[in-house]
């Protein structure tokens, strides 16, 4: 019975992914996979680590838009840096328009003092677009005449994009500070041009590290993270803000999210397991749109698995690790 829960589970994870249908994509701001937000996080702390995660944001108009992605990314040693590889696929906006793609992502990290370190990172990506398969069948096979053509046109494929990436994280003993550059260069093959096209959007992220003391002592029994991300485009500005608290086992943040561009506004929150390296993260949250006086909703359900780095000093085996940030 267990494990048919989890292949069921598992089945309807990838069947929303690949069948929902959504509203124009206006952003999805990552939740708890920082690679997302800036690939300067590729093998943080010396670290690897394992995301799979399902966004899904419900429009007031109840049209959707999701989208699911794999991350992988690990500490080199030759090359002194961090390595990354993502995948992603998702289904945007009312043009019926399926999206997949992967990139390749190198961050390298310099000592800047005894307290941070400054860690710029480069990349690149492609995807491709094509209309959504079972639209595209539905057309074929309706009297032209009679019906017309579902948006984005007759052609199945869309568009191919090529985006290089760079970013730049300050990461000390008080604060994470980051900020990353995307830029899309397309090759349409469609009739009609892909309207709601952002060739070039940056993500500013921020998070302030707190720390407790207890009878003098410096302790951390949990720790306090607020945090701001914000998403600027030509036709988008998307702002987070709020605070996650950490303990041993699980982790609970509040946030409050707003979309400028179209005047949404909307709160959330995230819920969390730690259990050992393991990593289940749920996040759901409300959204009220002002112009059509309507509520929507968005969500992501995320799970990640964290590899700790291993030190290894064959001159002074006794060493400790390397200070982390």
């Amino acid at each position: 019975m267990k494990y048919g829960f989890k292949i069921a589970g598992f089945v309807l994870f990838h069947w929303i992914s690949l069948t929902a249908s959504s509203q124009v994509e206006k952003g999805l701001i990552p939740w708890s996979n920082k690679l997302l937000i800036n690939p300067s996080y590729a093998g943080f702390n010396k670290n690897t680590h394992f995301w799979s995660s399902l966004q899904f944001n419900a429009q007031p108009e109840n049209d959707w838009n999701n989208t699911w992605s794999v991350t992988y990314d690990t500490w080199s040693e030759k090359m002194e840096g961090g390595l990354a590889f993502k995948l992603q696929q998702g289904l945007t906006g009312e043009l019926n328009t399926n999206t997949l793609g992967a990139g390749f992502y190198f961050s390298k990290p310099f000592e800047e003092g005894k307290n941070g370190q400054l860690i710029p990172s480069i990349g690149l990506s492609f995807h491709s677009a094509y209309k959504q398969w079972f639209v595209h069948f539905i057309d074929r096979t309706i009297d032209k005449s009679l019906e017309h053509q579902s948006p984005p046109g007759e052609e199945f494929p869309r568009h191919l994009e090529a985006q290089p990436t760079i970013g730049l994280l300050w990461n000390s003993v008080s604060a994470e500070i980051s900020l990353s550059g995307f830029y899309s260069f397309y090759q349409n093959y469609g009739e009609e041009e892909m309207t709601e096209q952002n060739p070039f959007y940056l993500i500013f992220h921020a998070v302030k590290k707190m720390s407790g003391t207890r009878k003098g002592l410096v302790s951390q029994p949990v720790n306090t993270s607020p945090e701001l991300t914000v998403i600027y485009a030509e036709n988008l500005i998307l702002s987070r803000v709020g605070f996650r608290m950490e303990r041993t086992t699980h982790q609970f943040g509040v946030y409050a999210q707003t979309n400028f561009s179209d005047n949404i506004h909307g709160m959330g929150g995230v819920f969390g397991w730690k259990l050992n390296n393991l990593r289940l993260n749920f996040s759901a949250g409300g959204s009220y749109s002002i112009p059509h006086k309507k509520s929507g909703f968005f969500g992501e359900v995320n799970i990640g698995l964290i590899i700790p780095y291993v030190h290894i000093n064959k001159k002074n085996p006794w060493a400790p690790p390397p200070r982390s940030f």
